[in-house]
């Protein structure tokens, strides 16, 4: 999560949508008012390697902390809802299908993990994915004024930073996996419908498709 006092923008990181990219690319523009949540010690040292801002001010408020993935209710408590009124908000969202794969093989990079494709779309890890709804949602509505889409991030980005004034940016390679096959490739029909029946609203919102 970001949230730029500078450029008046709220950043609310998604899981497994070039989230950790995103907010390496998006720190090198911060202020020193502004907040940064932590990301993982290797995704630190990649921030730094490329001239990125670190965590700052994101524990600063007495009893308000601000962290990873904070949805857009704890955000909009932590800012307040001025801020939140006035800032521009923005998200990134991706095909179910793709995200699952996606966490499937970042899982999978680690020798010892050796969890079938099938099971893991049967286990909560399912679910846990599936919040991301919740983090730019409110009541159940979209509470973003843009919903980035992952397949047409470039130049989506491209729109925000022309709204918020920022130059356009060049997002790192983080947390990518060397599993290279398409999403499709790990599917069977059943786990297809697992999918589309745990992110059926993602689905419907955006019209995602298999």
């Amino acid at each position: 999560m970001i949230v730029s006092h500078k450029h008046r923008f709220v950043f609310l990181k998604t899981r497994k949508t070039a989230g950790t990219s995103l907010e390496i690319a998006l720190s090198r523009q911060c202020g020193p008012d502004d907040i940064i949540t932590p990301i993982s010690d290797e995704d630190e040292v990649l921030r730094r390697e490329l001239g990125g801002k670190g965590p700052q001010n994101w524990e600063s408020m007495p009893g308000r902390r601000a962290v990873n993935h904070m949805p857009a209710s704890g955000a909009r408590r932590l800012v307040g809802h001025e801020v939140w009124d006035e800032y521009f908000k923005f998200a990134v969202e991706r095909n179910p299908w793709d995200q699952v794969a996606s966490s499937y093989r970042y899982s999978n990079r680690r020798p010892e993990w050796n969890v079938p494709f099938g099971a893991f779309v049967r286990s909560r890890r399912l679910e846990k994915l599936a919040k991301n709804q919740h983090i730019y949602r409110l009541g159940g509505q979209v509470a973003v004024d843009r919903v980035c889409l992952f397949e047409s991030l470039v130049d989506d980005l491209a729109e925000v930073c022309d709204l918020v004034g920022l130059p356009h940016l060049e997002l790192p390679h983080a947390k990518a996996s060397p599993d290279r096959r398409h999403y499709r490739e790990l599917y069977d029909p059943s786990d297809v419908e697992v999918v589309r029946r745990v992110f059926s609203d993602t689905i419907d919102t955006f019209g995602y498709e298999f």
